[in-house]
Protein backbone atom coordinates (compact mmCIF):
# COMPACT_ATOMS: atom_id res chain seq x y z
CA UNK A 1 0.00 0.00 0.00
CA UNK A 2 2.94 2.20 0.97
CA UNK A 3 4.66 1.95 -2.69
CA UNK A 4 1.26 2.64 -4.18
CA UNK A 5 0.86 5.99 -2.27
CA UNK A 6 4.66 7.08 -3.60
CA UNK A 7 3.58 6.10 -6.83
CA UNK A 8 0.50 7.56 -7.08
CA UNK A 9 2.22 10.66 -6.20
CA UNK A 10 4.74 11.23 -8.21
CA UNK A 11 3.18 9.14 -11.06
CA UNK A 12 6.38 10.08 -13.74
CA UNK A 13 7.24 7.73 -16.45
CA UNK A 14 10.97 8.26 -14.58
CA UNK A 15 10.22 6.51 -11.08
CA UNK A 16 7.86 3.76 -13.39
CA UNK A 17 11.51 2.97 -15.54
CA UNK A 18 13.50 3.09 -11.81
CA UNK A 19 11.15 0.39 -10.71
CA UNK A 20 11.61 -1.94 -13.66
CA UNK A 21 15.26 -2.20 -12.96
CA UNK A 22 15.40 -5.52 -11.41
CA UNK A 23 12.55 -7.41 -13.69
CA UNK A 24 14.89 -5.69 -16.56
CA UNK A 25 18.11 -7.38 -14.60
CA UNK A 26 16.86 -10.29 -14.18
CA UNK A 27 15.90 -10.99 -17.87
CA UNK A 28 19.31 -9.58 -18.93
CA UNK A 29 20.70 -12.39 -16.37
CA UNK A 30 17.95 -15.00 -18.03
CA UNK A 31 19.27 -13.85 -21.79
CA UNK A 32 22.68 -14.33 -21.40
CA UNK A 33 23.69 -16.89 -18.60
CA UNK A 34 23.18 -20.42 -17.91
CA UNK A 35 22.53 -22.58 -15.09
CA UNK A 36 25.89 -24.15 -15.11
CA UNK A 37 27.15 -20.65 -14.87
CA UNK A 38 28.22 -20.10 -18.50
CA UNK A 39 27.84 -16.47 -20.75
CA UNK A 40 26.72 -16.60 -24.12
CA UNK A 41 27.53 -13.03 -25.90
CA UNK A 42 28.43 -12.02 -29.15
CA UNK A 43 32.52 -11.50 -28.95
CA UNK A 44 35.64 -12.14 -30.74
CA UNK A 45 37.59 -15.03 -29.44
CA UNK A 46 40.68 -12.90 -28.48
CA UNK A 47 40.73 -9.54 -27.04
CA UNK A 48 44.12 -7.68 -25.27
CA UNK A 49 42.84 -4.07 -25.20
CA UNK A 50 39.62 -2.65 -24.76
CA UNK A 51 38.23 1.07 -25.44
CA UNK A 52 34.59 2.50 -24.61
CA UNK A 53 33.07 5.13 -26.33
CA UNK A 54 29.98 6.83 -25.76
CA UNK A 55 28.50 9.74 -24.82
CA UNK A 56 25.76 11.37 -21.62
CA UNK A 57 24.95 8.30 -19.35
CA UNK A 58 26.57 5.47 -21.59
CA UNK A 59 29.65 7.66 -20.99
CA UNK A 60 29.29 6.78 -17.67
CA UNK A 61 28.61 3.37 -17.98
CA UNK A 62 32.28 3.10 -19.62
CA UNK A 63 33.39 4.87 -16.73
CA UNK A 64 32.13 2.63 -14.11
CA UNK A 65 32.94 -0.58 -16.28
CA UNK A 66 36.41 0.44 -17.29
CA UNK A 67 38.58 -0.23 -13.80
CA UNK A 68 36.33 -3.30 -13.80
CA UNK A 69 37.89 -4.35 -16.91
CA UNK A 70 41.32 -3.69 -15.37
CA UNK A 71 40.75 -4.90 -11.82
CA UNK A 72 39.48 -8.23 -12.78
CA UNK A 73 39.46 -9.39 -16.32
CA UNK A 74 43.37 -7.70 -16.33
CA UNK A 75 42.02 -6.10 -19.93
CA UNK A 76 43.32 -2.57 -20.27
CA UNK A 77 40.56 -0.41 -20.77
CA UNK A 78 40.16 2.87 -21.60
CA UNK A 79 36.68 5.28 -21.86
CA UNK A 80 36.50 8.30 -23.90
CA UNK A 81 33.49 10.74 -25.09
CA UNK A 82 32.34 9.60 -28.07
CA UNK A 83 32.83 13.68 -29.80
CA UNK A 84 36.45 14.04 -28.54
CA UNK A 85 36.82 10.94 -29.78
CA UNK A 86 36.35 12.32 -33.13
CA UNK A 87 38.53 15.41 -32.71
CA UNK A 88 41.55 13.13 -31.93
CA UNK A 89 43.65 11.70 -35.32
CA UNK A 90 45.29 8.91 -33.47
CA UNK A 91 44.24 6.36 -31.55
CA UNK A 92 45.99 3.04 -29.53
CA UNK A 93 45.18 0.13 -31.53
CA UNK A 94 46.73 -3.34 -30.98
CA UNK A 95 46.30 -6.93 -33.03
CA UNK A 96 43.17 -7.46 -30.75
CA UNK A 97 41.63 -4.33 -29.83
CA UNK A 98 37.54 -4.10 -29.15
CA UNK A 99 36.52 -0.76 -29.53
CA UNK A 100 32.98 -1.09 -27.77
CA UNK A 101 30.27 1.77 -28.49
CA UNK A 102 27.65 2.44 -25.85
CA UNK A 103 23.91 3.86 -26.72
CA UNK A 104 20.60 3.62 -25.43
CA UNK A 105 19.31 4.36 -29.09
CA UNK A 106 21.93 3.24 -31.71
CA UNK A 107 21.54 6.48 -32.97
CA UNK A 108 23.54 8.91 -30.74
CA UNK A 109 25.19 11.07 -33.83
CA UNK A 110 28.27 11.74 -31.63
CA UNK A 111 28.69 8.06 -30.65
CA UNK A 112 28.05 6.95 -34.85
CA UNK A 113 30.66 9.39 -36.37
CA UNK A 114 33.34 7.87 -33.82
CA UNK A 115 32.34 4.31 -35.13
CA UNK A 116 32.54 5.31 -38.47
CA UNK A 117 35.89 6.80 -38.04
CA UNK A 118 37.42 3.81 -36.43
CA UNK A 119 35.69 1.21 -38.48
CA UNK A 120 38.08 2.70 -41.56
CA UNK A 121 41.54 1.29 -39.11
CA UNK A 122 39.69 -2.46 -39.88
CA UNK A 123 39.02 -2.41 -35.78
CA UNK A 124 36.90 -4.88 -34.42
CA UNK A 125 33.65 -3.27 -33.10
CA UNK A 126 31.25 -4.43 -30.72
CA UNK A 127 27.86 -2.19 -30.10
CA UNK A 128 25.95 -2.40 -26.55
CA UNK A 129 22.35 -0.87 -27.74
CA UNK A 130 18.91 -1.14 -26.87
CA UNK A 131 17.98 -1.18 -30.19
CA UNK A 132 17.92 -4.02 -31.88
CA UNK A 133 18.76 -3.03 -36.07
CA UNK A 134 19.32 0.20 -35.05
CA UNK A 135 22.14 2.52 -36.79
CA UNK A 136 24.43 1.15 -34.60
CA UNK A 137 23.41 -2.26 -34.45
CA UNK A 138 24.00 -2.83 -37.94
CA UNK A 139 27.39 -0.93 -38.29
CA UNK A 140 29.26 -2.76 -35.63
CA UNK A 141 30.91 -6.58 -36.25
CA UNK A 142 29.63 -7.65 -32.79
CA UNK A 143 26.12 -6.59 -30.90
CA UNK A 144 24.83 -6.78 -27.50
CA UNK A 145 21.24 -6.29 -26.89
CA UNK A 146 20.61 -4.74 -23.71
CA UNK A 147 17.21 -5.06 -23.61
CA UNK A 148 15.99 -2.97 -21.08
CA UNK A 149 12.65 -2.54 -23.09
CA UNK A 150 11.10 0.83 -24.54
CA UNK A 151 12.97 3.96 -22.60
CA UNK A 152 10.63 6.98 -22.72
CA UNK A 153 11.85 9.13 -19.92
CA UNK A 154 14.15 11.59 -21.00
CA UNK A 155 16.78 11.02 -17.83
CA UNK A 156 18.31 7.51 -18.85
CA UNK A 157 17.58 5.10 -16.00
CA UNK A 158 16.69 1.50 -16.54
CA UNK A 159 18.81 1.49 -19.99
CA UNK A 160 21.84 2.95 -18.33
CA UNK A 161 21.62 -0.07 -15.46
CA UNK A 162 21.31 -2.88 -18.08
CA UNK A 163 24.40 -0.99 -20.35
CA UNK A 164 26.19 -1.54 -17.21
CA UNK A 165 25.52 -5.61 -17.03
CA UNK A 166 26.05 -6.05 -20.15
CA UNK A 167 29.87 -4.63 -19.28
CA UNK A 168 30.18 -6.92 -16.40
CA UNK A 169 29.52 -9.75 -18.40
CA UNK A 170 31.53 -9.17 -21.21
CA UNK A 171 34.17 -8.88 -18.39
CA UNK A 172 32.86 -11.91 -16.89
CA UNK A 173 33.06 -13.89 -19.82
CA UNK A 174 36.70 -13.18 -21.07
CA UNK A 175 37.47 -13.79 -17.08
CA UNK A 176 36.06 -17.22 -17.79
CA UNK A 177 37.65 -17.95 -21.61
CA UNK A 178 41.38 -17.19 -19.55
CA UNK A 179 40.14 -20.02 -17.15
CA UNK A 180 38.73 -18.57 -14.06
CA UNK A 181 36.02 -19.56 -12.12
CA UNK A 182 33.26 -17.06 -12.13
CA UNK A 183 30.32 -18.80 -11.06
CA UNK A 184 30.73 -16.75 -7.15
CA UNK A 185 30.40 -13.56 -9.72
CA UNK A 186 27.45 -15.00 -10.99
CA UNK A 187 25.53 -16.09 -8.13
CA UNK A 188 26.36 -12.13 -6.87
CA UNK A 189 24.36 -10.73 -10.09
CA UNK A 190 21.97 -13.76 -9.82
CA UNK A 191 20.90 -12.15 -6.21
CA UNK A 192 21.22 -8.55 -7.77
CA UNK A 193 17.43 -8.79 -8.70
CA UNK A 194 16.24 -8.84 -5.12
CA UNK A 195 18.71 -6.88 -3.94
CA UNK A 196 17.74 -3.83 -6.13
CA UNK A 197 13.66 -4.57 -5.03
CA UNK A 198 15.11 -3.99 -1.26
CA UNK A 199 16.67 -0.42 -1.67
CA UNK A 200 13.73 0.79 -4.06
CA UNK A 201 11.06 0.00 -1.32
CA UNK A 202 13.16 2.17 1.11
CA UNK A 203 11.74 5.13 -0.20
CA UNK A 204 10.90 7.02 2.99
CA UNK A 205 14.41 8.10 3.03
CA UNK A 206 14.71 8.83 -0.57
CA UNK A 207 11.71 11.12 0.16
CA UNK A 208 13.47 12.74 2.97
CA UNK A 209 16.92 12.99 1.39
CA UNK A 210 15.18 14.73 -1.52
CA UNK A 211 13.60 17.31 0.51
CA UNK A 212 17.09 17.77 1.54
CA UNK A 213 18.55 18.72 -1.30
CA UNK A 214 15.42 21.02 -2.25
CA UNK A 215 16.76 23.45 0.13
CA UNK A 216 19.96 23.98 -1.59
CA UNK A 217 21.33 25.27 -4.55
CA UNK A 218 25.22 24.41 -4.05
CA UNK A 219 25.05 20.41 -4.13
CA UNK A 220 28.29 18.09 -4.82
CA UNK A 221 28.14 14.79 -4.76
CA UNK A 222 31.81 12.93 -4.09
CA UNK A 223 32.51 9.51 -4.71
CA UNK A 224 35.76 7.10 -5.22
CA UNK A 225 36.93 4.91 -8.25
CA UNK A 226 34.06 3.18 -9.61
CA UNK A 227 31.78 5.52 -7.87
CA UNK A 228 32.97 8.50 -8.65
CA UNK A 229 31.40 7.93 -12.56
CA UNK A 230 28.33 6.99 -10.37
CA UNK A 231 28.37 10.48 -8.21
CA UNK A 232 28.84 11.97 -12.20
CA UNK A 233 25.79 10.13 -13.08
CA UNK A 234 23.88 11.26 -10.08
CA UNK A 235 24.81 14.77 -10.76
CA UNK A 236 23.82 14.47 -14.69
CA UNK A 237 20.23 13.30 -13.47
CA UNK A 238 20.18 15.71 -11.09
CA UNK A 239 20.96 18.49 -13.75
CA UNK A 240 18.69 16.92 -16.29
CA UNK A 241 15.44 16.31 -14.25
CA UNK A 242 15.62 19.64 -11.60
CA UNK A 243 17.77 21.95 -13.66
CA UNK A 244 20.62 22.74 -10.90
CA UNK A 245 24.31 23.00 -11.36
CA UNK A 246 25.23 19.47 -9.44
CA UNK A 247 28.91 18.63 -9.36
CA UNK A 248 30.73 15.42 -8.61
CA UNK A 249 34.11 14.63 -7.21
CA UNK A 250 36.77 12.20 -6.37
CA UNK A 251 37.12 12.40 -2.52
CA UNK A 252 40.45 13.13 -2.49
CA UNK A 253 40.57 15.20 -5.62
CA UNK A 254 37.75 17.50 -3.94
CA UNK A 255 40.10 18.47 -1.17
CA UNK A 256 42.30 19.64 -3.59
CA UNK A 257 40.61 23.66 -4.13
CA UNK A 258 37.47 22.58 -5.06
CA UNK A 259 36.02 22.01 -1.20
CA UNK A 260 35.84 25.90 -1.53
CA UNK A 261 32.48 25.33 -3.07
CA UNK A 262 31.63 24.60 0.57
CA UNK A 263 31.94 28.14 1.56
CA UNK A 264 28.59 29.08 0.45
CA UNK A 265 25.28 27.29 2.32
CA UNK A 266 25.90 23.82 0.97
CA UNK A 267 25.34 20.05 1.29
CA UNK A 268 27.35 17.08 0.17
CA UNK A 269 26.23 13.70 -1.05
CA UNK A 270 28.76 10.90 -0.42
CA UNK A 271 28.87 7.22 -1.64
CA UNK A 272 30.99 5.25 0.16
CA UNK A 273 31.77 1.70 -0.17
CA UNK A 274 33.89 -1.17 2.06
CA UNK A 275 36.88 -0.34 0.07
CA UNK A 276 37.36 3.33 0.55
CA UNK A 277 35.01 3.74 3.87
CA UNK A 278 38.01 4.38 6.08
CA UNK A 279 39.60 7.15 3.54
CA UNK A 280 36.04 9.16 2.35
CA UNK A 281 35.34 8.72 6.22
CA UNK A 282 38.43 10.96 7.05
CA UNK A 283 37.76 13.29 4.06
CA UNK A 284 34.22 13.62 5.28
CA UNK A 285 35.17 14.33 8.95
CA UNK A 286 37.71 17.17 7.98
CA UNK A 287 34.87 18.82 5.39
CA UNK A 288 32.59 18.75 8.03
CA UNK A 289 35.21 20.48 10.70
CA UNK A 290 35.89 23.17 8.04
CA UNK A 291 32.95 23.76 6.84
CA UNK A 292 29.85 22.36 8.27
CA UNK A 293 27.95 21.01 5.32
CA UNK A 294 24.88 19.60 5.12
CA UNK A 295 25.56 15.58 4.34
CA UNK A 296 23.82 12.56 3.09
CA UNK A 297 25.59 9.50 3.14
CA UNK A 298 24.44 6.83 0.42
CA UNK A 299 26.59 3.45 1.72
CA UNK A 300 27.11 -0.08 1.84
CA UNK A 301 28.71 -0.36 5.43
CA UNK A 302 26.53 -0.37 8.40
CA UNK A 303 29.21 1.43 10.69
CA UNK A 304 29.27 5.00 8.88
CA UNK A 305 27.27 7.12 10.41
CA UNK A 306 28.94 10.31 8.95
CA UNK A 307 25.70 11.89 7.47
CA UNK A 308 23.01 14.02 8.56
CA UNK A 309 21.01 11.42 6.39
CA UNK A 310 22.18 8.18 6.25
CA UNK A 311 21.12 5.72 3.25
CA UNK A 312 22.16 2.24 4.05
CA UNK A 313 22.81 0.18 0.34
CA UNK A 314 23.65 -2.64 2.94
CA UNK A 315 26.20 -5.43 0.90
CA UNK A 316 29.79 -6.37 1.04
CA UNK A 317 30.01 -6.63 -2.62
CA UNK A 318 30.96 -4.00 -5.31
CA UNK A 319 29.13 -5.26 -8.21
CA UNK A 320 25.61 -5.02 -6.39
CA UNK A 321 26.78 -1.59 -4.75
CA UNK A 322 27.63 0.00 -7.90
CA UNK A 323 23.80 -0.54 -8.84
CA UNK A 324 22.69 0.32 -5.57
CA UNK A 325 24.31 3.66 -5.30
CA UNK A 326 23.21 4.33 -9.05
CA UNK A 327 19.66 3.18 -8.43
CA UNK A 328 19.02 5.32 -4.90
CA UNK A 329 20.72 8.36 -6.95
CA UNK A 330 18.31 8.09 -9.71
CA UNK A 331 15.52 7.59 -7.41
CA UNK A 332 16.64 11.06 -5.48
CA UNK A 333 16.43 12.93 -8.43
CA UNK A 334 13.35 11.73 -9.57
CA UNK A 335 11.89 12.94 -6.14
CA UNK A 336 13.61 15.99 -6.19
CA UNK A 337 11.90 16.78 -9.44
CA UNK A 338 8.80 16.66 -7.97
CA UNK A 339 9.67 18.14 -4.70
CA UNK A 340 10.78 21.15 -6.99
CA UNK A 341 7.50 20.75 -9.15
CA UNK A 342 9.73 19.71 -12.74
CA UNK A 343 8.91 17.19 -14.89
CA UNK A 344 11.19 15.04 -14.94
CA UNK A 345 10.38 12.88 -18.16
CA UNK A 346 10.69 15.98 -20.41
CA UNK A 347 12.87 18.41 -19.71
CA UNK A 348 13.43 21.69 -21.36
CA UNK A 349 15.43 21.78 -24.41
CA UNK A 350 16.11 17.76 -24.39
CA UNK A 351 15.07 15.41 -26.56
CA UNK A 352 15.55 11.91 -26.96
CA UNK A 353 15.60 8.73 -29.45
CA UNK A 354 13.59 6.38 -28.67
CA UNK A 355 13.51 3.05 -31.16
CA UNK A 356 11.74 0.02 -30.47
Amino acid sequence: MGMDKFLTKTNSIMQKEIFEQPTVVKNLLEKYTTDDNKIHLDLPSDIDNIVIVASGSSYNCAAIAAPLFIEYADIPCEYEYSSEFVLQKKHFITPNSLYIFVSQSGETSDTLNALKQIKKEGVKTLCITNAQNSTMWNLCDYKILSDAGKEESIASTKALTAQILCCMLIMLEIKAKQGEDISGYLNTMHRLPAYLERIKNDFEKIKTAAQLVSEYQNISILGNKNYYPVAKEGALKIKETCYLNVMAYPFGEFMHGHVAVLNQKSIVIAIIDEENAQFAVRNLEKIKNDYNPKVICITSVQDVKSGDLNIYIKTKRKMKAIFGSLLTLQLIACELANVLKKNPDRPKGLKKVVKD
